[in-house]
């Protein structure tokens, strides 16, 4: 009888572990102003002379709205 208890919740046991160190620590992110900039940086590149110089414009922006929420996030 304690085998069939015990089972289910070793299964679910990594998946509470994670949920609980998780929110532990859990605080904001603070990357609005990487929204705002993307938003800049896309009018920016919507306003570029040819497609291929608004194409890699745009390209530009996501590459850095990434760095800038993995900054944000990670703190480094």
């Amino acid at each position: 009888m304690a085998s069939t208890f015990a089972r289910p919740l070793l299964h679910l046991a990594p998946i509470i572990g994670a949920l609980v160190f998780l929110l532990a620590d859990a605080q904001p992110a603070r990357a609005v102003m990487c929204f705002q900039d993307l938003e800049s940086c896309y009018f920016r590149a919507a306003i570029t002379d040819s497609y291929w110089s608004m194409w890699f414009t745009g390209l530009d922006c996501e590459l850095n709205f990434v760095d800038c929420t993995r900054r944000a996030i990670i703190g480094r």
